[in-house]
């Protein structure tokens, strides 16, 4: 019964969404959502047979064929205005769809490694973040890579104990390489990693995982054949390549060697990033860092496990949210590039880790928690938050953010 309601929840706070984004003809002031919703749009207008060769519109800051990224995140809006809904809003609109399916994920996942109260409540507690009211209404790529993200580790975690869930992972994977290129390299890499955790923290044989390692070596087979697949039907609509461009340009902006390339803009490059991944996920992030400060602690201390230590549970998803974050500010910090959003998945992974780790904490939390422990309760949440985010981009209000890069 619970799981119908908050079904019958999220169906009614997504479609009065939509009806208020086509109602208002919302616009954000987002430039990339801009230019991606205007894709879309004109797309919607064009043939599908050329929808994999698009076009920058007119007036942007380029000109000419968009290879820039695969059209993964393009066809579904296309396809959703050719159905009739305004073509400027149906980007948004399919964002919402994508933060939804994230969230109902995040909790499911979230319910493999700690109680259920807990699990539930990660729902509502993720979306307090700032990172989730800044996103709340864009058309860019970040809410759907991180619903690839969350899809493929669900499938991974699931395919644990029932083999047939790893063709979630393979088919999440295939969906983030085409929504997002050269970066869905993150997507196995996380993957693994969440294997790793799990081995770290749970008793059983190593071939309790194998279904779970074999659906992941076949996501990656599956994302180079896809790949090659894609490559063939550019050229068929356009007589050019995609990859060598889109590598050559993508890898080649990253790696520009400018005034203050050096290690000190390496170093400064993991404080600016750090900076983020304290800032967007807060506060849960705050209440990591002590979960982590503790567990240290008390692994220091000789004898027996003592009642202070974390759960097996809670401690695969606190070590996985940290590994998560070294990898991508890792990464990240090597390419002379910076942007907030390019660890998008990342204050995902520290919130409701964060999130978790602030319930277990002596704190009134766990008792708002149990009071709000509702099937409605994170619809009701984004719905508020979706409100309030229109009503502040009507007003002009400025968003709040950490020093510039």
């Amino acid at each position: 019964m619970g799981g119908r309601r908050g079904l019958v929840a999220w169906v009614l706070v997504l479609a009065a969404g939509w009806v208020a984004l086509a109602a208002l003809r919302y616009r954000t002031r987002d430039a990339d959502s801009r230019l991606y919703a205007e894709m879309a749009a004109r797309m919607s207008e064009a043939p599908a047979t050329g929808w994999i060769a698009p076009d920058f519109p007119p007036d942007w800051f380029m000109s000419g064929p968009f290879r820039e990224h695969p059209v993964g995140l393009f066809v579904p809006a296309a396809a959703l205005a050719r159905l009739g809904y305004p073509a400027l809003q149906a980007g948004y609109a399919l964002n919402a769809v994508y933060q939804v399916l994230t969230i109902v994920l995040l909790q499911r996942l979230a319910a493999a490694l700690v109680p259920g109260l807990e699990a539930r409540a990660v729902g509502w507690l993720v979306q307090l973040m700032p990172i989730a009211f800044t996103f709340r209404i864009r058309a860019n790529h970040e809410q759907a890579v991180l619903l690839c993200l969350v899809a493929a580790l669900y499938g991974t975690e699931r395919a644990r104990g029932r083999a047939r869930w790893a063709v979630l992972t393979v088919a999440a994977l295939v969906g983030l390489l085409l929504v997002k290129g050269v970066l869905a390299v993150f997507g196995p890499a996380l993957c693994g990693l969440w294997l790793l955790a799990r081995r770290l923290t749970t008793r059983g044989a190593p071939a309790a995982d194998r279904a779970a390692w074999v659906g992941l070596a076949a996501g990656v087979v599956a994302m180079g054949a896809t790949a090659v697949l894609y490559e063939q039907l550019y050229r068929l609509a356009t007589g050019q390549p995609f990859w060598s461009f889109y590598l050559a340009r993508q890898l080649g902006v990253a790696a520009t060697v400018g005034e203050g390339s050096g290690l000190a803009a390496k170093l400064y490059n993991a404080v600016w990033y750090m900076g983020r991944v304290l800032w967007f996920p807060f506060p849960w992030s705050l209440a990591l860092v002590a979960a982590a400060w503790q567990a240290r602690r008390l692994s220091l201390r000789k004898g027996p496990a003592t009642d202070g230590e974390p759960p097996a549970g809670a401690l695969a998803g606190g070590l996985f949210a940290v590994a998560t974050v070294v990898l991508y500010v890792g990464l990240f910090s090597l390419s002379d590039r910076r942007a907030d959003r390019y660890l998008f998945p990342v204050y995902y992974a520290v919130g409701a880790a964060g999130g978790v780790a602030a319930l277990r904490a002596p704190t009134r939390l766990a008792r708002l928690a149990g009071a709000l422990d509702r099937p409605w309760v994170p619809a009701a949440v984004w719905a508020v938050t979706f409100a309030a985010h229109v009503l502040a981009g009507r007003l002009g209000l400025p968003t709040v953010k950490v020093w510039a890069s």
